[in-house]
């Protein structure tokens, strides 16, 4: 997708939802899906974020909860964000992508650009499937086919 048609992908909404939601799993590898390890996903899409928008999660806040999820927190004066990996559960929709990434803007820059150049350069890596959604549940793109059933 061309960066002017993502931008408006994401802009339509920016009157009625201000947080997205990205949601990422592994990509197909040779069209099968990729092997899953919990720990190593979450290390790996840790260290992408953080490449990506240049910060550093709080790894003291990091967390392991009893179902083998990992959660990170950034918090700045410009920005936030939160990036949650739990194992999929199979049969649900987001199966494919369980990891849950929000960033929100706390400057003059819109939440809604900023996720939208999140999506962009986390696509860009080619080592993921990333699905983007209002959190009302409006889907507002995705590099994978999500099916009919949205």
């Amino acid at each position: 997708m061309e960066d002017s048609a993502l931008l408006k992908a994401f802009q339509q909404y920016e009157g009625s939802s201000k947080d997205f939601h990205l949601n990422v799993g592994p990509a197909d590898i040779g069209g099968e899906p990729a092997p899953w390890d919990s720990a190593v996903f979450a290390e790996q899409l840790r260290r992408d974020v953080e490449a990506v928008l240049s910060l550093t999660f709080d790894l003291s806040r990091g967390t392991v909860d009893p179902t083998g999820g990992y959660a990170y927190w950034y918090e700045s004066d410009e920005r936030s964000v939160s990036l949650q990996v739990s194992d999929p559960e199979e049969g649900h929709p987001f199966d494919k992508v369980p990891a849950w990434l929000i960033i929100r803007s706390r400057s003059e820059e819109a939440t809604w650009k900023l996720t939208a150049g999140l999506y962009r350069d986390l696509c860009s890596l080619g080592t993921y499937l990333v699905l983007a959604e209002t959190k009302h549940g409006d889907l507002v793109t995705a590099n994978f086919d999500v099916g009919d059933d949205w």
